[in-house]
């Protein structure tokens, strides 16, 4: 497939990610970024929602269920925008249209450097990605494709009816099923058009929604907000490529969204574009939202929303303690910290999230070399950016200088880098209490920086035009009144920032480009030996997936590549990802099932679980500490008894197990020569 040929797939992409919450937040009264920002998120959550609803009601997961229900939603919310069109809930004054011009100019650059990155990393745009999670995200693909159940509830037991169903936030593979149905695409491309669609559209927005909020209807910073979003490698790109971390990516893509409706319902946001009746409706919607697309992202907003309602109770104590009402002001103050303290404790040691908290990560540098990564947005030994780094404390100053909010983000800043700290440096059990909601994983704690990063760098743009400004000559004739000549300085303002963000884009060599592809390549490489499926071995899958019955279910090792037959060919494979749970029946044919021959429990597994056929993709491969010793001892021989070879290319090969074939155990071995 071509770049020209997957644009009605990315078009078809942005279309199930934006629509339906354009929709809603129009009817809701939302317009020019507050809509576009907050679409995303009604979005995902209708969309996650209807998987849930539907398969609990024995209804197939189609395009049409869920145009209904997002139909069913728009009339809903029509019917509430007529009856309370009048009332405050509706309330708020739409930003000027040069604002919103000013905004949708400064995504012109973000699309053409975002999408130029992902076209150079991915290189097509139906390249494998070859990493650790990948199995699980395309087999999950292919369940939901074969079964047409797609709910949180249930996607990851992958349909195995011996393992207990438990929660796995499924929106990203909710929207990726919908644009494999609506498209007819394969599972590849619809999962790399989803994910540059999360990185380069909604991360964007998002951002720019967070910047509105918190400078106001600033043209000068909604034109530079966007294309400072996509110059931190550390997210979206990272996650793009490390893990590979996809419903990650799509979880904390509407992270700065959320903080931007927490700015508005602690009365922090700047001639508020949002409204705090819509603010307390679009919170429950966006923690549904980011609760389907990762439970993560609810605690990095949690971390970064403490400082805005703490900073509104100390505000609203001190007025309290000017009317005389001290005590009321302390003891609001005592209960919000006593209210986090016990959350906090909750979490540390609940079993439900022993889960994450249990991952252990070793330490890879000392605590002064990940500040030193924080401070140049270098994070995980990658390239320091000089340049972005000195804007963004240069936002630090402006903190302190002239917008006062952004001392919030200050706030949120340190506390994500402390965390980040923990999880590069340390990272021992006792960390857990702080870092495990995360996995004590240093990638996903240093996604978090942009999020605060972002505004401060559009607060340091800002900062250095506000000094440009004061030392070049007045651009208004002296007899002109002085506060006119304010208003043409701020007018000035904009183009200046957009000149000090082009110079910062062309000193950087187009925002650090080489940095932002390598951590998206690094889950499309192109050495053979790096891949799990190489072009030989998905050439090969081609040709067999036509000759294996529709029903067929195939064993092998997921760590040779075979894992992959389901996502690429549509043929189930038995262990659909390196480190699901099995049956005892599964974990047996694991381990034994070179001994059909001599071995009745292997056939009678066999037949039980549909097996009939045993694919090994490459012979070297990590052997898990013999999980899978049966099918490795296939692997390396060069004939094993009870198992005729159907076909072979190089090293991959399939197998019949003739062993097992009329209810018996004890057929001679057959085999034919390779091709």
């Amino acid at each position: 497939m071509t770049w020209f040929e997957a644009v009605p797939v990315a078009l078809v992409t942005a279309a199930w990610l934006m629509g339906p919450g354009l929709a809603v937040g129009y009817l809701l009264g939302l317009r020019g970024v507050a809509a576009w920002g907050l679409a995303p998120i009604v979005s995902i959550a209708l969309i996650a929602s209807t998987a849930v609803g539907a398969e609990m009601l024995g209804i197939d997961w189609s395009v049409p269920v869920v145009l209904a229900a997002c139909g069913a939603a728009v009339l809903v919310v029509g019917l509430g925008a007529v009856l309370l069109r009048r009332r405050a809930f509706f309330a708020t004054r739409p930003d000027p249209r040069g604002v919103t011009l000013a905004a949708v100019a400064g995504m012109v650059p973000v699309l053409v450097l975002g999408i130029a990155a992902v076209v150079r990393a991915m290189g097509s745009p139906d390249a494998i990605s070859q990493v650790f999670d990948t199995p699980f995200h395309y087999n999950a693909l292919a369940y939901i494709r074969d079964t047409h159940q797609a709910s949180s509830l249930t996607l990851s037991a992958l349909g195995n009816p011996d393992i207990p169903a438990a929660f796995y936030p499924a929106a990203w593979h909710d929207i990726g099923s919908l644009v494999m149905m609506s498209t007819g695409t394969d599972i590849p491309t619809a999962s790399n058009m989803l994910a540059g669609s999360v990185t380069v559209l909604l991360w964007p927005l998002s951002c720019l929604l967070l910047v509105r909020q918190l400078f106001g209807p600033n043209r000068a910073a909604l034109a530079v907000a966007g294309v400072l979003s996509i110059g931190f490698p550390a997210f979206p790109w990272d996650l793009m490529g490390f893990g590979v971390l996809w419903p990650n990516l799509l979880g904390m893509s509407m992270a700065p969204a959320g903080l931007a409706v927490v700015a508005t319902l602690t009365g922090w946001a700047r001639e508020d574009a949002i409204g705090r009746g819509r603010a307390w409706l679009l919170l429950v919607v966006g923690g549904v939202a980011a609760g389907f697309a990762h439970p993560n992202v609810l605690f990095s907003l949690i971390v970064l929303s403490v400082f805005f309602v703490g900073a509104t109770l100390l505000r609203r104590a001190l007025r309290l303690r000017r009317d005389g009402r001290t005590v009321r002001g302390v003891g609001e103050l005592v209960v919000f910290v006593g209210v986090l303290l016990v959350a906090w404790w909750w979490a540390a040691t609940t079993p439900a999230l022993a889960n994450a908290r249990g991952w252990i990560w070793r330490p890879f540098e000392t605590p002064a070399n990940a500040v030193g990564e924080v401070l140049l947005n270098s994070t995980n030994g990658h390239e320091a950016l000089w340049l972005l780094s000195a804007v963004v404390i240069a936002g630090v100053v402006a903190a302190r200088r002239h917008y006062p909010v952004l001392r919030l983000i200050v706030a949120g800043h340190l506390a994500t880098a402390f965390l980040f700290v923990l999880a590069a440096a340390i990272n021992r059990p006792d960390t857990q209490k702080f870092i495990g909601y995360w996995y004590n994983d240093s990638h996903r704690l240093a996604a978090m920086l942009p999020i605060t990063a972002v505004p401060l760098a559009v607060g340091g743009v800002l900062l250095l035009a506000t000094l440009v400004l004061e030392k070049v000559p007045t651009w208004v004739p002296r007899p002109v009144p002085q506060p006119l000549s304010r208003l043409r300085r701020l007018r000035a303002a904009t183009p200046v920032a957009v000149g000090l963000t082009l110079v910062l884009i062309g000193a950087t060599g187009l925002l650090y480009p080489k940095d932002r592809e390598e951590r998206i390549t690094f889950t499309y490489p192109r050495e053979p030996k790096a891949q799990l499926v190489t072009d030989e071995m998905r050439a090969f899958y081609d040709e067999i997936g036509d000759r294996l019955p529709e029903d067929a279910v195939v064993a092998g090792n997921p760590f040779d590549g075979s894992v992959m037959l389901w996502a690429l060919e549509d043929r189930k494979v038995l262990f659909p990802h390196f480190l699901a749970s099995h049956s005892k029946e599964q974990k047996y044919l694991a381990r034994n099932i070179d001994e059909a021959t001599s071995d009745p429990k292997v056939c009678q597994y066999a037949r039980d679980l549909g097996v009939e056929y045993v694919l090994i993709g490459k012979t070297k491969v990590r052997d898990n500490a013999g999980y899978y010793a049966g099918i490795g001892d296939i692997a390396v021989s060069a004939g094993t008894p009870g198992f005729e070879l159907l076909d072979s290319s190089g090293e991959t090969r399939l197998y019949k197990i003739a062993a097992c074939e009329d209810g018996g155990a004890g057929v001679p071995n057959a085999t034919s020569p390779p091709r």
